[in-house]
């Protein structure tokens, strides 16, 4: 059973297509890599995926999940990391769709955040700001926040960059 459909998609900014006329789909439970150069469209694709970009024609399909069953993982790029919040913080932003936007994070939840933290490997750092971390200690943050969604339909843009040999294959044993 496909969980993606691509229907004649087309993605870009501005009526500026970066993907043209994507047709096809990805199986449910698939591991699935998009590869090409810089400025090829991955992120383009991703974004429209996850529902940041809509498509500019076509359309695609998730096989009956909203957007609250992905979790995406952006490049780190996207992220302002000059906002002053916690390790600890940022990672449980993860469990907003548990907790709800204002919802309190009780005794169990503090629990699933540490163990995220220290999945990645990162224990210790759970009160330092997000703006004080390396690109990979940051790459890992990350990934704990991907961890704690428990989500149906994972989405990683560029998730081993900036991060050395080690760390990408402690990651890639998560996924």
């Amino acid at each position: 059973m496909a969980a993606l459909h691509f229907h004649n998609v087309t993605l870009g900014y501005d009526r500026h297509p970066a993907v043209h006329h994507l047709k096809g789909e990805v199986a449910s439970g698939a591991l699935v890599a998009v590869i090409g150069p810089n400025g090829a469209g991955k992120s383009t694709l991703l974004r429209g995926i996850v529902g940041i970009l809509p498509p500019l024609d076509g359309s695609i399909h998730l096989g009956g999940l909203d957007s609250r069953d992905i979790a995406y993982l952006p490049q780190s790029a996207e992220i302002d990391r000059s906002f002053p919040i916690s390790v600890f913080d940022f990672v449980g932003t993860g469990l907003w769709r548990k907790a709800g936007l204002f919802g309190g994070i009780g005794k169990a939840a503090r629990g699933q955040i540490l163990r995220a933290i220290a999945a990645v490997g990162l224990n210790g750092f759970e009160n330092r700001p997000i703006g004080t971390l390396s690109g990979g200690q940051m790459q890992r943050v990350l990934f704990a926040r991907v961890l704690l969604q428990d989500a149906k339909l994972i989405v990683l843009d560029e998730p081993f960059n900036a991060i050395d040999s080690k760390t990408t294959v402690d990651l890639l044993a998560l996924v």
